[in-house]
């Protein structure tokens, strides 16, 4: 996934003016029923935007440990510190939410692991969303056609183009997961602060203190559910 900077309670709203009969759920770890809309404009509240500057971090994250690979330390070394500058930033963007890990999931789909539930913190603390993507829902069996469609409404998200991404799962039919992509904010600072100190007399300690911080990324997602509209009742016959 690229970053893309995108409000996801701009499609939610978007679905809902485009579509009366959107419907929006919010989905954790553990599958759940259907959310009143309460808790859903809070789930879209709460992840709503990515951040710009996390999804910068990342990148430069990745592009260091493939440069440590490479025996590119002087590049590495720039990578961690642009990294570090940008988490920095993104302390201050207010895009960070408050989340126990147990209440996120180790992976983009829906389901978790025993081992997960057993090791994740329970403890609420800022997770950073850097990444964002709509997915086909796992209820729904794939086809050429549905996979098309939500393709076609993440190039319209990339866009900008919100109103016309939530059209496209609208003519579709098709209930799709907005899956966003968080990683533990001060957690992967301290993570890019260790890289940064051993980056030069350590780099496989620098390497590994980045690794860590790549595998903390965890997931939630919010479903984007299109409702088919009801055809009116028919009238009752008159009596004669």
């Amino acid at each position: 996934m690229k970053k893309t900077g995108l409000l996801l309670a701009a499609l939610l709203a978007s679905a809902t003016s485009v579509v009366p009969g959107f419907a929006q759920t919010t989905s954790t770890a553990t599958p759940t029923a259907s959310a009143p809309p309460a808790v859903a404009d809070a789930a879209a509240q709460d992840f709503g935007r990515l951040s710009v500057d996390g999804g910068t971090a990342s990148e430069d994250i990745g592009l260091a440990r493939q440069a440590i690979f490479d025996g590119d330390l002087d590049a590495a070394g720039r990578l961690i510190a642009d990294a570090n500058m940008a988490l920095e930033r993104a302390r201050v963007d207010n895009t960070a939410f408050q989340k126990a890990e147990t209440e996120l999931q180790p992976s983009k789909t829906k389901a978790t692991t025993s081992t997960h539930a057993a090791s994740a913190n329970s403890t609420p603390v800022a997770w950073l969303p850097i990444d964002g993507e709509l997915v086909l829902d796992e209820a729904i069996e794939p086809t050429p056609e549905k996979n098309a469609a939500v393709a076609a409404a993440n190039r319209h998200l990339r866009a900008g183009n919100t109103a016309r991404a939530g059209d496209v799962l609208k003519v579709s039919g098709i209930d799709a997961d907005y899956i966003i992509a968080a990683v533990p904010l001060e957690q992967t600072r301290k993570d890019v602060a260790k890289a940064a100190k051993f980056i030069k007399s350590n780099p496989y300690k620098a390497s590994e203190a980045l690794r860590d911080a790549e595998n903390a990324v965890r997931y939630a997602s919010v479903n984007v559910q299109a409702v088919p509209q009801q055809a009116p009742a028919a009238a009752a016959p008159q009596a004669k």
